[in-house]
């Protein structure tokens, strides 16, 4: 079973064994706070909201894996997306399924998103290595609880085009349990494979499961910014540890740049922890992080779709940014789209902070007068526009220092500009580059500026 090629063999799909049951629980992902969910654009709250449990958090939902017998193998099928899937380490048959913990859902109740279909899910499984696996697997590696996301209908295209970053930018190498040769900037992903789909009509459809880490499950920056607010940390740590965090997400997208990748997808969500956390001095010393959620991955320089198979090619990526009609300049296509990468980084760093911070993201209009609250609820992405961010960041820049120079702005605004810098502004210089993109700026010079800039180095 080790190191089997996935796409060989019979083409025609094996059905899951009739045993195999999974029990029907709520989803077991970190129960975040209503403010956390406040900072979201809707359809991205419509799925977090989808996606987390209403009392418990992903700590007990370990502890109830332990009691769970297995409940069967799962069994792998030939489909056409195993030739899209290409190597992986892993297959189908190498797991046991513990139990199902969560699962996000598009359409049928959330809003259907630019490539995501309706009535599609991404349903997360807690599993482990089946024995006959595990005895190849040394030490601690063998007992690891890990996720399996099962991508059915539309989402099967999300897995593979995540799975398919992952081996072009050559992060194929990860193990069940974290190492010292991880690779950085990315939240692990072991491998992918295809399946029947569980508890499907028809026998014929499938879905693409990919494999991460358990402990990954609630490892991102808005609940790394919720947990720095709900355990007091003092302002000097929650600046440092922002630092550490924006400097590990501007790695991995620069990463993807240069190897001629662009996310497509970031959101605070999809800055990852890949390492370390907040729980002691140590683990903060330890601390690193990058991006994950790569299933909306675009492919540079390609302009038929059929080229950029299984990624999406940056003409889609652009228009969903609002710039349509691009599907013959690929070029500027391709610029718009790394600029859109930029521009959702820094939106979404900023969310972290405010969260941190316990802002609301009324702090960002230009009319603040002190009531965060007035007004229609908006998102941070809504006050720095694509290609209008600069003029925006600015203002803004300008309407904090004045508050707290003044003497007339909330505390939460004088501890945010404290973050950004007193004297130096290094930290409102850094998120400028990432937000303030102008029309004419070269995208990949500017995020190489923000990788080197003093506020991360």
């Amino acid at each position: 079973m080790v190191g089997r090629q996935l796409g060989r063999g019979s083409r025609q799909p094996r059905r899951l064994p009739k045993e195999l049951t999974v029990r029907r629980q709520r989803p077991s992902l970190i129960a975040t706070a209503t403010l956390i969910a406040s900072l979201l654009s809707p359809p991205r709250k419509q799925i977090l909201i989808n996606s987390i449990a209403t009392g418990d958090g992903c700590v007990s939902a370990r502890e109830r894996v332990k009691a769970y017998a297995p409940s069967a193998s799962v069994s792998s099928s030939m489909e056409e997306p195993q030739d899209l899937l290409g190597y992986s380490r892993f297959d189908a048959e190498d797991f046991v399924i513990l139990e199902q913990i969560g699962e996000i859902k598009f359409g049928e109740g959330a809003p259907t998103t630019v490539f995501v279909g309706g009535g599609s899910s991404i349903r997360l499984y807690a599993a482990r290595l089946n024995a006959d696996r595990a005895v190849y697997e040394p030490g601690e590696q063998a007992s690891q609880t890990l996720v399996l996301r099962e991508h059915t209908k539309a989402a099967a295209d999300l897995g593979l085009r995540e799975w398919a970053a992952y081996r072009h930018l050559g992060l194929d190498s990860f193990q069940p349990a974290p190492t010292n040769s991880d690779p950085k900037y990315f939240s692990a992903v072991l491998g992918a494979f295809v399946t029947q789909t569980v508890g499907a009509e028809d026998p014929e459809e499938t879905s693409v499961w990919t494999i991460t880490r358990l402990r990954d499950l609630d490892r991102d920056g808005l609940s790394l910014g919720f947990e720095m607010f709900r355990r007091n940390f003092s302002l000097e740590q929650k600046a440092r540890i922002f630092r550490r965090v924006a400097q590990g997400a501007v790695q991995g997208l620069l990463q993807m740049h240069q190897n001629g990748l662009v996310h497509g997808g970031i959101d605070a969500s999809s800055v990852a922890i890949v390492a370390g956390d907040i729980t002691s001095k140590q683990e903060i010393a330890q601390l690193s992080s990058g991006l994950s959620n790569l299933g909306y991955t675009g492919r540079l320089g390609v302009e038929a779709e059929k080229d950029a198979i299984p990624f999406l090619t940056v003409s889609r990526l652009a228009g969903a940014a609002g710039k349509r009609g691009l599907d013959k300049d690929t070029v500027l296509a391709g610029s718009i789209s790394r600029k859109e990468d930029m521009r959702r980084l820094g939106v979404a760093l900023i969310e972290i902070l405010l969260v941190s911070l316990n802002m609301s993201v009324g702090f960002l209009s230009p009319n603040f007068s002190g009531d965060a609250s007035s007004g229609p609820q908006r998102t941070v992405g809504d006050f720095i526009p694509l290609d209008e961010g600069l003029g925006a960041w600015r203002s803004f820049r300008e309407q904090a220092k004045a508050m707290r120079n003044g003497g007339s702005g909330e505390q939460e605004i004088r501890e945010f500009c404290e973050v950004m810098g007193e004297e130096s502004d290094a930290g409102w210089e850094f998120l400028e580059l990432l937000v303030g993109m102008e029309s004419g700026a070269n995208p990949l010079l500017q995020l190489t500026r923000a990788s080197n800039h003093r506020f991360i180095a």
